[in-house]
């Protein structure tokens, strides 16, 4: 017999995009840092993680978009399409990372024909501070002028923060996938509250 306190499970597919040779979605899978990691080719991992009391499936699909490997617009179009979010991620160290998150950004509105797409832009190699090409605050005002999240993290010293790049972005889709009459429900539900408190406010003053 089903508990009726179980909550749904969602299976939702994310796409990381790396401008640079890093290994986020091994880090965020298996806990392990690995320095060397280096693919060619797409890797999709699958998991699941209780976020905010819901058992959530992901499918994360891994692609490095390296300075010499030549991946195809078609190609980078597929894995859009497949996906309901994004992480961008660049390295601090390098700038050249950072100045391709546009081009990006503006291939995944194009190709989900949405201004709106879940997306969180991640800078990693914090911990390389004397090597910084990009500062903390070009990456998070690249992310509000983009419509992202942000995330300035390390890879290799902590799995919380990758962590919580990750699921910021899995609660992203999980607010635009709500149905609507839910997304209602709860601002009702605000508006209500704060109204109660603005009456006990002038109650009390009063």
């Amino acid at each position: 017999q089903e508990n009726p306190d179980k909550l749904h499970v969602f299976n939702h597919k994310l796409t990381s995009i790396h401008l640079n040779y890093i290994a986020l979605c091994v880090r965020f899978i298996t806990k392990r840092f690995i320095g060397e990691y280096d693919h060619k080719k797409e890797v999709t991992y699958r998991c699941s993680r209780v976020i905010d009391q819901e058992t959530v499936d992901l499918e994360i699909l891994d692609i490095a978009n390296k300075v010499n490997t030549v991946i195809s617009v078609a190609s980078l179009e597929s894995s859009i399409r497949w996906a309901d979010g994004f992480l961008l991620l660049y390295s601090i160290t390098q700038r050249f990372t950072f100045l391709e998150v546009p081009r990006l950004k503006k291939l995944i509105e194009q190709t989900k024909q949405s201004l709106v797409v879940p997306t969180v832009l991640v800078a990693n190699k914090a911990d390389l501070e004397i090597g910084r090409e990009v500062t903390t605050e070009e990456g998070q005002r690249l992310a509000k002028d983009l419509r992202c999240g942000f995330r300035e993290l390390s890879v290799a010293e902590t799995v919380l923060a990758v962590e919580s790049a990750v699921f910021q972005l899995i609660r992203m889709v999980l607010d635009q996938q709500r149905p609507l009459p839910d997304r209602r429900s709860y601002m009702l539900s605000v508006r209500h509250a704060l109204t109660r408190k603005l009456t006990r406010s002038k109650t009390m003053q009063w």
